[in-house]
């Protein structure tokens, strides 16, 4: 109940505010609740963004590749920007990076395949160190080459030792002054493999580790079984800021997405209302032939494969420097319109739903890799089936066999 007096004294001023209240413009209120679980603040969304959802057309600045006979690609999988602006590509096929102007011009090409100094081979990520070196993830063995942003050798450096197991590097961010990792300690023995997947921030000098989340993953030789919800795990969805904010969706089939800080400390847990997004049949065939190409070098005959009948909610982060999370979701990426290149939920530092943007322009996500860096949005086309033919695999799907060779777009994103 109000109070009395409150409410006599605030009585003359109510003509007056109740004026400025249907003048104002209506602004847009969070529907959501945050509950407190074992000490995390859990942010409890609605289905429905506090803005109307929106429509933009991404602005395209440059592209390069395709059919562009003076610049080819094998396959591109990070892209990374240094101080100056300039977009550095890096080709695990081909173990080179090539360095491209904010305009799009062609700069130069570092680094090379190889085991001596500046040399790399499997590396799947990119990351600007502190001092303005590039450093080069090597799956395995798990270390880290670095360059000059000209491209001359510079120290390289092993990441912690922790735990037991032969590690393999699955995935690399900036985290501020920090580093977030995604890798897996694997071992293998008589009865099968094992494998503990790790999310973790390191110092960027590789030398201490804070473990933020593990999961555990095996096969047996005798009965070798692939559950999507253990392989398709958190390692393939996680993004850090520049704040040193590391998101993660742990949960397969959840739409929650767990937020540490730069100490390591869980901040909150950002879930959504989400309603069950069933796959076809013929999407489980798809989903199917994806993991039987990434699996073709796996030395256990007869795996049996169990892929679920919904899809995972969460799909892909991107987490910005303005302190703002886009979540790439199933619907954003199996049901959007055409000409859009995705559905994204976005979320304030809060982790609110405030407003859902289709981005219009050429792209796939059910094909293509995406790249949030800065203000830009990089398309690779023909992404996924180019990475699957790198591992050895098969290409998903009906692959065109005089398709495009792979190209690179760069968007603006305001």
């Amino acid at each position: 109940m109000s109070n009395p007096s409150t409410l006599r004294s605030t009585w003359p001023f109510l003509p007056a505010l109740i004026l400025v209240l249907i003048c104002a413009p209506a602004q847009a209120t969070w529907k959501g609740k945050v509950v407190e679980k074992d000490g995390v603040h859990q942010v409890m969304n609605p289905a429905t963004a506090e803005a109307a959802p929106e429509t933009v057309k991404a602005k395209e600045l440059w592209r390069v590749g395709g059919d562009d006979e003076d610049v080819l690609f094998g396959v591109i999988t990070d892209v990374i920007a240094d101080r100056d602006g300039n977009f550095y590509l890096l080709d695990a096929q081909l173990s080179e990076i090539q360095v491209f102007a904010p305009d799009g011009e062609y700069l130069r090409t570092i680094g090379r395949a190889g085991e001596g100094p500046g040399e790399f081979r499997g590396a799947l990520n990119l990351l600007l160190l502190p001092n303005g070196n590039i450093g080069v993830f090597q799956i395995a063995p798990a270390k880290v080459v670095t360059l000059t942003p000209e491209g001359e050798p510079a120290d390289d450096f092993l990441l912690p030792e922790t735990g037991t197991g032969f590690k393999t590097l699955f995935g690399a961010r900036n985290a501020g002054s920090h580093l977030a990792i995604t890798y897996g300690l694997n071992q293998f023995g008589e009865s099968g493999f094992s494998q503990n997947n790790i999310l973790a921030l390191v110092s960027a000098d590789g030398k201490t580790e804070t473990r933020l989340h593990s999961q555990s993953s095996s096969m047996s030789s005798a009965d070798a079984k692939l559950a999507e919800t253990e392989w398709d795990s958190f390692r393939n969805r996680f993004s850090s800021d520049s704040n040193g904010r590391v998101f993660s969706a742990v949960d397969f089939g959840q739409y929650t997405v767990n937020v540490w800080g730069p100490d390591g400390k869980l901040v909150h847990v950002i879930h959504r209302d989400y309603p069950v997004h069933a796959r076809t049949d013929a999407q489980k065939d798809r989903v199917l032939e994806i993991y039987k190409g990434f699996t073709r070098q796996i030395p256990f005959p007869n795996i049996k494969y169990v892929i679920e009948p919904n899809w995972n909610p969460v799909q892909a982060l991107f987490a910005r420097d303005d302190g703002s999370l886009w979540v790439l979701t199933s619907r954003g990426s199996w049901d959007q319109d055409k000409g859009q290149i995705g559905v994204f939920d976005v979320f304030d530092k809060e982790g609110h739903l405030v407003r859902q943007v289709a981005l219009e322009g050429q792209g796939d996500p059910q094909q293509d890799g995406y790249f949030m860096v800065g203000d830009r949005f990089f398309v690779v086309t023909d992404w996924l089936d180019s990475l699957m033919a790198l591992q050895g695999g098969a290409a998903a799907g009906d692959a065109d066999e005089d398709a495009e060779p792979m190209a690179v777009i760069s968007y603006q994103l305001d």
